[in-house]
């Protein structure tokens, strides 16, 4: 687990801040979306005050020795690469990435590029830091502080994680990762790994020290979605051949308002 610590000033403090969770890309599967993804990218690099945390899951990052290898699952775009597969993965998208690497706060690894540091002694998220771009554990506390001399505001913490739950019933992703909280505290809770985009705001309510004064505090849970298409016409996906529900493809969208008193204010976008 690490802590990671960033202060961030915004372009134009009478907007919020925007921070978005980009995660479960699987680039050189068959089923990634790569002009929706190409359009997020534009649009992160346009936004003023935007922000990103990686998620996990930026490449697929599966050799033909690894027994979930299927030629059919392959973009085709990657074909003449099978020799050289995850680095060639990870140099397309240090290049999707490269305009807005200053925007991305930390990236945290997920089970694909794990299961390549494990299994081959490759280590695919150092090519990502050779952006520039921190690079953190699979657990991160990330805590968001605003420069003081725009903002007097508490920071707010955010707990990522790239998942560990795939279950086919969104009450379960949710359950889940609400459960999280009972034992790790945070502001924002974010996870993948289930290519499932959505989340719950839940309040929890407590009194002052003195007098009888009651004190409401978001909580936020979020799953952050992936760029994987559930059916695919190129080939086949994993996702069909286990008959996965159809995922709304995309990411989410996270507004903090600084101005808000004693806390910032957070809105969810799905």
């Amino acid at each position: 687990m690490k802590i990671i610590e960033k202060t961030v000033t915004l372009e134009d403090k009478d907007k919020p801040l925007t921070l978005i969770p980009l995660g479960d890309l699987h680039l050189g599967s068959v089923g990634c979306n790569k002009t929706y993804l190409k359009n997020t990218i534009e649009w992160i690099k346009n936004k003023p005050n935007c922000y990103v945390v990686g998620m996990g899951d930026y490449c697929d990052c599966i050799t033909l020795k690894d027994d979930r290898f299927d030629i059919k699952s392959v973009d085709q775009e990657f074909i003449p690469c099978l020799d050289n597969l995850p680095l060639a993965q990870m140099e397309y998208l240090k290049d999707l990435l490269l305009p807005i690497k200053e925007k991305i706060l930390c990236c945290i690894p997920g089970n694909h590029e794990d299961k390549m540091r494990i299994k081959n002694s490759v280590n695919v998220m150092n090519e990502l830091s050779k952006l520039g771009i921190e690079i953190s554990d699979y657990m991160t506390f990330l805590r968001i502080k605003f420069d003081r001399n725009q903002f007097h505001t508490t920071p707010l913490t955010f707990f990522l994680q790239h998942g560990w739950f795939s279950g086919r019933k969104v009450g379960g992703k949710i359950n889940q990762l609400i459960d999280v909280s009972t034992t790790y505290d945070a502001d924002v809770y974010i996870v993948g790994h289930s290519h499932y985009l959505g989340a719950e705001l839940l309040e929890k309510v407590s009194i002052g020290s003195i007098g009888k004064n009651i004190f409401k505090c978001k909580k936020v849970f979020i799953n952050s979605g992936s760029f994987v298409e559930t059916i695919s016409l190129n080939g086949t996906s994993y996702s069909e051949k286990k008959a996965y529900p159809n995922s709304k493809v995309g990411v989410a969208r996270i507004d903090i308002y600084p101005k808000t008193h004693p806390r910032p204010d957070i809105h969810i976008r799905i």
